[in-house]
């Protein structure tokens, strides 16, 4: 994997001399160490903080990696993926610190795409978008705190992370294998708290999490004082939990009655021997450590009313054995009708959030984008959704947008929708790729790159002053308001 860049013989005809033809060996040498240490699954901010001292040091650095580049852009060299990604890294790092931060963020912003799944080179990005606002709080995460990784825990099928996958793709372990209190305080759990607190986050997708994006993350202070549980722990610099998770959020079941191109290429439902897997698991580790949550999520994989595992858990998290347990439930709600709501007792007047997944307001786009469903029917569940918010049986309803090429125009109509409905709030994110896509296919979709073609359309409907709602929640969009709203925002 060692990229040669060049030869002394080379050089010497451009008049380097002996002590410049030992400096870029050396450089050479550096590259090569670089590039391992870049190949970790985590970001490297740490890297990132030093690089004008390290250039300073190394002045022929950036001469090695453009030269190294070009030869791998020429096809003098073929590299790993992961190589690939770092070096183009490196470039961009260089481009940042020799003042052309425009560049810099354009070639990060095409690595990413292509790979939104390589945590260093989305932490390379935020971090250059920082050089390039200096003064905006956001990018300047040391003194602030996310509880995420001390009160949640996800788990999905053979892995479970602190917060959204997409957001946090290190696990902590695999409820399977191993009883969730080991699972929970795992080496990964503590790594991963511990990033918190030396305020590195390096094993978070920076660019893709709403609350850095938007830049809400509280102090430290601020989250004692909202958390006074964790108060003495965030003192204190704790990793270990001393209890388990206080939300848990159950997404392992892929069960759906739709096939949405966003998250899968054709309708899943788990055969008998899977959801005996499941039911074991739930029995030996999800049910006990319910016991002690206050809230669980039914489910960001799939549709907790097409999954027969879901189903008999929910009738299982009876009031009487569970009192202080509450539900948030996320629904396509193609199911979601008044016989099946019957159906669940346990889920009455305890449901703190409905969440339902629309991406899109008319039946085209709709139907389009949530594949199999009904617009006519999806219509008259949110309607009798509306109804049980209004009737008190649950506490809040939430309506889930999808942003992507195909629907970004009807966001303004989606929460004309969400009002119309007296919804709690409605959420827009970003498009993921949760391996549905080839890089090309999620570029296509990724109307909020600025190469893409609609992007300025994009920007448009941003300005629609319907999104500036009290009951909009813009997460990771939230860059994108014109200026004069974003801080309100």
């Amino acid at each position: 994997m060692h990229i040669q860049s060049g030869n002394a013989a080379d050089f010497m005809q451009h008049g380097l001399s002996d002590a410049d033809l030992a400096a870029y060996a050396q450089a050479e040498d550096m590259l090569w160490v670089m590039l391992e240490d870049l190949l970790k699954p985590d970001d490297r901010p740490e890297i990132w903080a030093a690089f004008p001292q390290f250039l300073s040091a190394l002045p022929m650095f950036s001469r090695v990696v453009r030269n190294s580049h070009a030869k791998a852009a020429g096809g003098g060299v073929q590299l790993d993926v992961r190589v690939a990604i770092a070096l183009e890294t490196l470039l961009a790092m260089c481009e940042a610190h020799e003042g052309a931060l425009d560049l810099a963020i354009g070639r990060l912003t095409r690595v990413t795409t292509l790979q939104n799944n390589s945590i260093m080179a989305q932490g390379a990005l935020f971090h250059v978008h920082g050089m390039a606002d200096p003064e905006n709080p956001k990018y300047k995460l040391e003194g602030r705190f996310c509880a995420k990784p001390f009160l949640e825990l996800h788990v999905l099928e053979g892995s479970t992370h602190q917060c959204c996958a997409s957001w946090l793709d290190k696990s902590a372990g695999d409820l399977n294998t191993t009883p969730w209190e080991q699972v929970w305080n795992s080496e990964s759990a503590q790594a991963v708290r511990a990033s918190i607190h030396d305020g590195s986050y390096r094993h978070c997708n920076k660019m893709a999490c709403p609350a850095i994006q938007s830049g809400t993350l509280p102090t430290k202070e601020a989250a004692a004082e909202h958390w006074p549980t964790l108060a003495s722990l965030i003192t204190d610099l704790e990793t270990v939990m001393p209890a388990g998770p206080e939300d848990v959020n159950l997404a392992y079941d892929l069960t759906c009655n739709l096939s949405c191109p966003s998250c899968r290429t054709h309708k899943i439902a788990a055969d008998e021997a899977t959801r005996q897997r499941y039911d074991a698991m739930q029995e030996r580790a999800i049910l006990p450590m319910l016991r002690d949550a206050k809230t669980v999520f039914i489910t960001g994989s799939g549709d907790p009313f097409a999954s027969k595992n879901f189903r008999r858990l929910m009738e299982k998290l009876t009031p009487d054995e569970y009192p202080d347990l509450r539900f948030r439930i996320m629904t396509n709600a193609m199911l979601f009708t008044p016989r099946e709501w019957e159906r669940f007792p346990a889920l009455h007047k305890r449901v703190f959030s409905l969440q339902i997944s629309i991406d899109g307001a008319s039946a085209a786009t709709h139907e389009l984008l949530r594949r199999g469903a009904r617009w006519e029917v999806m219509q008259q569940n949110l309607r009798f959704a509306a109804g049980l918010l209004e009737q008190g049986l649950i506490e809040r309803l939430s309506l889930s947008f999808t942003v992507q090429a195909e629907n970004f125009h009807e966001m303004g109509q989606g929460v004309a929708l969400a009002e119309a409905l007296n919804a709690t709030s409605i959420y827009f994110g970003k498009i993921t790729n949760w391996g549905t896509f080839s890089p090309a296919e999620y570029a296509a979709k990724a109307v909020f790159l600025p190469d893409h073609p609609q992007y300025q359309a994009f920007l448009a409907a941003m300005a629609d002053p319907r999104l500036r709602s009290p009951r909009v929640q813009l997460g990771n969009l939230v860059e994108f308001l014109p200026e004069s709203s974003a801080v309100a925002a």
